[in-house]
This record gives C-alpha cells, sequence and structure tokens, in this order.
C-alpha cells in the first residue's frame, strides 16, 4: 500500500505543480495583454494628435489655395505684374455654345 500511496503522492503534487505552472502561466498572459491594450491606447492618442494637425494644414493649404485663386488677385497679378489693361467694351466678343456635330440617327431603335 505504501507504493500506491506514493504514486498517488507524486501524482497529486504534480498535479498540484502544473495548476500553479498554468496559473502562474495567464497570469503573466493578462498582464501582457494588458500592457499591449495600454500600448495601443498611447498609439491611438499620437495618431489623433497627427490626424489634428494634418486637418489644420490641410485647411490653411485650401484656404491659401483659395486665396491664389480668387478673381482679384488674379486681376490684380495680370495688371500689376503682367502689364495687361481691361478692354474696351467694343472690343468684347461673346460666343455663344452650340452643339457639337455628331452622328444622326435615321431609326428610332
Amino acid at each position: 500500500m505504501t507504493k500506491r500511496r506514493t504514486k498517488n503522492g507524486k501524482k497529486k503534487m504534480l498535479l498540484k505543480f502544473g495548476f500553479l505552472l498554468y496559473f502562474v502561466l495567464c497570469l503573466f498572459a493578462i498582464i501582457w495583454l494588458k500592457a499591449a491594450v495600454v500600448n495601443m491606447k498611447y498609439e491611438l492618442g499620437e495618431l489623433d494628435k497627427m490626424k489634428a494637425e494634418l486637418v489644420r494644414e490641410r485647411k490653411m493649404a485650401v484656404a491659401q489655395r483659395a486665396n491664389f485663386y480668387s478673381t482679384e488677385k488674379i486681376e490684380k497679378v495680370a495688371l500689376g505684374r503682367l502689364g495687361m489693361t481691361l478692354p474696351m467694351r467694343e472690343n468684347v466678343f461673346y460666343v455663344k455654345r452650340t452643339m457639337v456635330a455628331g452622328p444622326y440617327k435615321a431609326s428610332l431603335k
């Protein structure tokens, strides 16, 4: 009977050690996952800051482009730097847009 008890005792001890090892590994896995989540949150925060800055820069670029293409700015550059003048009223011709010649269908089918 003593052999049987020692076998059961070794099995119980091995089972306890296995359970303890499993518990410790699970604990480390949970801690590692929590650290990974916190790290992702920091990265998301930094990316949000970068996104906000890029959106602000985009708005500034759109405003600058609108300023460059404004008719007042173009007129000022044309009159000042390029030496152009406004045309006389009798020298202005209006062109009417007509339909472009295309294929003619003889039937409705």
